[in-house]
């Protein structure tokens, strides 16, 4: 059986124009979660607006949004706001690694608080009744004892799926994922997990399936490094369209999108920056970008790196 695929919320990347164009390239993922929303964001005339919620870009696609977030009240509000545009599930992040949430005991930062979580999940659970909520976690802020915590006391909740990182929030995304814990964490949770973490190749998923018996995973760097690589875990032996073909769609969206340039090569620079670190050569073009950010010189450096893009 085919395993099930997500693409992962990373700030910046996934955005609502990289999943649209991504699906029109390559054909749709299962679900494709947002980037997070923040306390200060759960408002209904800036969700209703925010390009990561437009039910034009995001048609025929099954869009997650996640919300980073301590609070009961702003989870129960995104919760209804987003069901009034169509949604029917939500995630709640438990796992980001940004200083500057953690410090405010949120997304990985949670982690160390369950009294927090279980504060925050009995106001979802007691005022909610027709939106599913998945949570997204790692392993602990600082230790694994914190995670084994919360999956002990998420087992009290009837959240949808559980997707884990097996790596702490300390470490970023440097060093070795646990899949050691990960798999101790699967032993004694009753929820479905989704396994999410360095999941670069076919042979990755394939010793992740065997390891757990998972039926799912999540990518995310590695997608964004090598954006057929959903195709390759599903051993699809044709021809995959090109890199630039995904570019072609994204451009026309954010140009569409975007009237200013300036706002459209932001978005650019953050196509690029995955796909140009994979050797020496494309990661110096990587950085020639910055010089050409204007909309000709912008397609001069395009025609640079077809030249020298692998195949």
């Amino acid at each position: 059986m085919a395993m099930k695929q997500y693409m992962a919320p990373l700030q910046s990347y996934t955005t609502s124009f990289y999943r649209k164009a991504h699906a029109l390239t390559y054909g749709c993922m299962n679900k494709y979660f947002t980037p997070f929303f923040e306390d200060a964001d759960v408002e209904l005339c800036t969700l209703k607006a925010h390009p990561e919620l437009s039910t034009a870009i995001n048609e025929d696609l099954n869009i997650i949004p996640q919300i980073a977030t301590n609070s009961g009240d702003s989870i129960v509000n995104f919760a209804t706001i987003v069901k009034q545009l169509g949604y029917h599930e939500i995630n709640l992040n438990m796992g980001c690694p940004f200083p500057m949430l953690v410090k405010r005991n949120k997304g990985g930062g949670l982690l160390q608080h369950p009294e927090l979580i279980t504060q925050l999940l009995n106001d979802f659970y007691a005022k909610t009744t027709d939106i599913k909520l998945s949570v997204k976690m790692r392993l602990g802020t600082s230790s694994i004892d914190q995670g084994r915590d919360v999956v002990q006391l998420l087992n009290q909740f009837p959240i949808e799926e559980l997707i884990i990182h097996p790596r702490l929030v300390t470490q970023k995304y440097s060093g070795d994922v646990n899949w050691g814990e990960f798999q101790h964490l699967c032993s004694f949770s009753q929820h479905t997990i989704i396994a999410n973490g360095d999941i670069n190749s076919p042979n990755d998923a394939e010793a992740i399936k065997q390891l757990q018996n998972i039926d799912t995973i999540m990518l995310g760097r590695g997608l964004l490094t090598q954006p057929h690589l959903h195709l390759l875990i599903e051993d699809k032996k044709e021809t995959f369209p090109s890199i630039f073909s995904l570019h072609h769609h994204f451009f026309n969206l954010i140009t569409t999108h975007f009237k200013d340039w300036n706002q459209a090569f932001n978005h650019l620079m953050s196509f690029w920056h995955y796909p140009l670190q994979v050797n020496q050569e494309l990661k110096r073009l990587l950085r020639k970008l910055k010089k050409h950010n204007k909309p000709d010189t912008y397609q001069q450096w395009l025609l640079q790196l077809q030249n020298i893009y692998p195949n």
